[in-house]
């Protein structure tokens, strides 16, 4: 039995993360054992090893946010029928998923349907990414069929998972991308509009619209520039949800829109969305999102996986800019 354990913040991951064997795995009563099946390496994940996230680690700390996998034990105080039971292990940043077994509280896993027989390494991307899109959607405006909404950083994980469910319920996109191999991307995804970053960012967006505007707009780059374009053609009174900082700057509407248009700036964080949501209403958000993985509603790519062994090759490939799909760790006889 071996897992990832980080032994020091900050640094070279290839020093810093060890495979660390015969983990203690006591189970209290409320939790339960479960073997892992895949977990993805997310960049929250590699933010966490430097201190730079809002948990943060305690030496030594076992890595890894989320996976999938199926329940072994469970402690006197769990539903036995969980026993045998595939679950989704939600993120917390404590327990760790890059492991072959992990012991978690039986509040951190949602069983699926006895039936889904979606791919594991897409149900280990489920608690993170697609949960964030759903919110997205449903959270922040009410949206019908044939509303326009706006998103920036649309080739990532997130993007492909809001313009997959925007589909679903007639939603149209209207996607800002920074290049064009990556405009080529979710135009194939099923974007309505794409609009590749550059000059007169605005009234490209305004022309791709048609003179409609838009309900809401989705921020992921934090680029002040691309933010306030995709303002320019969100209706007065509407709602700008940041969801990440890809250029490390902090959000901003300009100051006029605030103030004359009404526009409201808001943010979505994972971690708190899971605390604050009733458990009830959590289990069928993930229901809905396995069964849209078990249709192939939901997918996103996969570059390459690896055996927990294999860690250094899996984290460096992590890190690379510019990937087509995302790095998982596999039992050995998967990868």
């Amino acid at each position: 039995m071996s897992r990832l354990v980080l032994t020091a913040v900050g640094g070279d991951l290839q020093d810093t993360v060890t495979l660390a064997e015969n983990p203690d795995l006591h189970l209290a009563p409320g939790d339960v054992l479960v073997e892992v099946d895949a977990a993805p390496v997310n960049n929250a994940d590699l933010l966490f090893t430097m201190g730079w996230f809002s948990a943060q680690p305690r030496l030594p700390q076992p890595l890894g946010a989320e996976g999938v996998g199926r329940v072994m034990q469970a402690g006197e105080d769990v539903d036995q029928t969980l026993v045998g039971r595939r679950v989704i292990i939600l993120p917390t940043f404590v327990q760790g998923t890059w492991t072959d077994q992990v012991v978690v509280p039986a509040s951190t896993v949602v069983p699926l349907s006895v039936t889904n027989q979606a791919d594991a390494l897409q149900l280990a991307m489920l608690p993170v990414n697609p949960a964030t899109a759903y919110a997205l959607l449903h959270d922040y405006a009410t949206l019908r069929p044939g509303d326009w909404i706006g998103l920036n950083l649309a080739n990532s994980a997130v993007g492909n998972y809001v313009i997959a469910l925007a589909k679903r319920a007639g939603i149209r996109t209207l996607a800002v991308v920074r290049r064009e191999s990556a405009a080529e991307q979710v135009r194939a995804l099923g974007a309505d509009a794409v609009v590749v970053d550059g000059a007169d960012l605005g009234e490209r967006i305004s022309a791709a619209l048609g003179g409609e505007r838009l309900r809401l707009a989705l921020e992921g780059t934090t680029d002040p520039a691309q933010t306030a374009a995709l303002v320019q053609s969100l209706e007065d009174g509407g709602t700008v949800v940041t969801f990440a900082a890809a250029t490390g700057q902090a959000p901003s509407v300009p100051v006029g829109d605030l103030i004359y248009r009404g526009i409201v700036l808001r943010a979505f964080f994972i971690l708190n969305w899971i605390r604050d949501t009733p458990r009830k209403e959590l289990e069928i958000v993930y229901t809905e999102l396995a069964d849209l993985v078990e249709q192939g509603v939901l997918t996103a790519p996969v570059e390459a996986t690896y055996p927990l062994e294999d860690h250094r090759a899996a984290l460096a490939h992590a890190a690379k800019a510019e990937r087509s799909g995302k790095i998982l760790f596999v039992p050995r006889d998967r990868s």
